[in-house]
């Protein structure tokens, strides 16, 4: 045998037994299921899918989604089937879903939707449940379902080092925030325990003036004369009904409350105030660039 063709034949069993550590190497290594084709209902859950890095083929009232939640966004090519108490069965039945998640406030559609796919709930909203703790359940459970597990995590180690970066920056002689959204120009939704704007909030190191009882969805409804006497800085989530921005700004009432306070109200955009770990962190953010940013860039309707 030349020395020319001793090389190939060396050159080829290395080749051979590269390829055989390989191919071991990469069989021990543990391998992530595919994620399932899901559809899901309840926007929390939409939300949550999203930063988990699963692309719903399918979700619920888009356009909603778009004004109430708005992050992350729901890509193009995800099908809007409808509303979410009504979708389209006969289109979600065309998608094909391997998997469709509900809330149990979405129950009722079960008997139906479980003919196109296995119907997975996950419950998140309940008295007591809304903590920090209680999201990240919340999102490993999802995760777990799409066979996502590692990406749980990665969300909850990112999402608690903003929120250490923000509190680090944001203004702690900050008063009692006393968080609202207006359902009308006389009533507003009080957010307190049990939500996400509390718990986020907390994790900048201020508090919530408001410390009456709240429902499983963390407010209470009332009048604006019920807001009257508290040391506070008020905090406005939109989005607001239409007309209600012009009634304030002439309602004399709301203008005294304002007053009283001894501070402009902050203005925020919509934040899903149901939502799970992206609308606390979202809302976080916006809260702490909205007090760094106090007294100049304020709306005060």
């Amino acid at each position: 045998m030349t020395s020319t063709h001793l090389y190939r034949v060396i050159g080829f069993l290395m080749l051979c037994m590269a390829t055989f550590f390989t191919s071991l190497h990469t069989q021990s290594l543990p391998t992530e299921k595919p994620s399932p084709r899901v559809m899901s209902i309840d926007w929390t859950q939409t939300e949550t899918l999203l930063a988990l890095g699963i692309q719903p083929i399918a979700v619920a009232q888009k356009s909603g989604y778009d004004s109430w939640v708005k992050a992350p966004a729901i890509p193009d090519t995800t099908e809007d089937v409808g509303l979410r108490s009504q979708p389209n069965l006969e289109r979600l039945t065309e998608l094909q879903p391997e998997r469709i998640f509900i809330s149990p406030m979405f129950r009722p559609l079960t008997p139906k939707l479980s003919k196109i796919a296995p119907v997975t709930e996950i419950t998140l909203y309940k008295q007591g449940n809304i903590t920090w703790d209680g999201l990240k359940t919340f999102t490993r459970t999802l995760a777990q379902d799409v066979n996502k597990p590692q990406a749980a995590e990665d969300l909850i180690h990112k999402s608690e080092q903003q929120l250490n970066n923000l509190a680090n920056k944001t203004p702690q002689n900050t008063p009692p925030l006393l968080m609202i959204q207006f359902m009308d120009s006389r009533h507003v939704r009080v957010f307190g325990a049990n939500s996400i704007y509390k718990i986020a909030a907390n994790k900048l190191g201020l508090q919530s003036a408001w410390q009456n009882e709240t429902n499983a969805w963390g407010f209470s409804l009332v009048g604006i004369d019920e807001l009257i006497g508290l040391d506070s800085q008020i905090v406005i989530i939109k989005p607001l009904p239409i007309g209600v921005a012009d009634n304030l700004q002439q309602d004399r009432y709301w203008q005294y409350l304002v007053n009283k306070t001894g501070r402009p109200a902050l203005m925020l955009d919509p934040t899903w105030s149901f939502g799970a770990i992206p609308s606390t962190v979202r809302f976080a953010e916006q809260l702490s660039a909205a007090l760094l940013t106090q007294p100049h860039s304020q709306e005060n309707p």
